[in-house]
Parts: structure tokens; C-alpha cells; sequence
């Protein structure tokens, strides 16, 4: 039998540490006239960091979120999703978080917890 002392287990690394994240920042309206900015900069910065695992939309400036916004948002969400990304909402508003109730869409965008608390990102719950 062998006497040597076994070393002890390594800690596990945990997912957040792991995953490189691009953040982009929503101020003002979120419409008609800005989602097509809005995905063209995440797709842009994707591309620049293809380690990426995860896309952090900091909503904490948005003014206003339309049906054509909220129409970028589930794009977003379908391309994270394809891509194997996550995709974290950060300080949203209360207006989105209506918008996201009252359209049923909160489950989708935010994962399986539409009761959290307004502002707080999924990895925050």
C-alpha cells in the first residue's frame, strides 16, 4: 500500500469566475430610432471577444423601452441562446420589468425567476 499522503481536493472554479463577460450600457430609449445600434454594438463586441461567454446589458439608463426594444432584447436573448452565451439584464428599470410582466416575457429574458426583485441580475437571485 502506498503511504504517501493524499493531497486534498482542489476547489471547484466557480462559473463566474470562468466566464468573460461583455457589458454594454443602455442609456436613454431603447426604440424604433436605437435597438438597431444596440445590436449591432453587442454583435460588434462579441466579435471582438470571442471568449465571451456572457453578454450584461446594464439597463440602469434606459429612459424607455418600446415594442421594437423589447423585439432587440428577445433577439439578443435568441442569439445568446444559439451561441451558448448568457444573457444578464442588469438594473433594470421598473418600466422594463413591466413591460417584461406584462408581455409574458419574463421567464424568457430573465431565466426561471420572474418573481426577483426588480434591478438585480439573474446571478444576483
Amino acid at each position: 500500500m502506498n503511504d504517501r499522503p493524499v493531497p486534498p481536493p482542489r476547489p471547484a472554479t466557480t462559473l463566474a469566475a470562468a466566464i468573460t463577460t461583455v457589458t454594454v450600457r443602455i442609456d436613454g430609449e431603447l426604440d424604433h430610432e436605437s435597438c438597431e445600434d444596440l445590436l449591432r454594438d453587442v454583435a460588434g463586441r462579441l466579435a471582438a471577444d470571442p471568449a465571451a461567454g456572457a453578454v450584461r446589458l446594464d439597463c440602469g439608463g434606459m429612459t424607455l423601452c418600446d415594442s421594437m426594444g423589447l423585439s432587440a432584447l428577445l433577439q439578443l436573448r435568441r442569439d445568446t441562446a444559439a451561441a451558448g452565451l448568457l444573457l444578464l439584464l442588469d438594473h433594470r428599470p421598473a418600466h422594463l420589468d413591466r413591460l417584461l410582466r406584462l408581455t409574458g416575457t419574463t421567464a424568457h429574458l430573465l431565466g426561471d425567476t420572474p418573481g426577483a426583485a426588480p434591478g438585480a441580475a439573474p446571478a444576483d437571485r
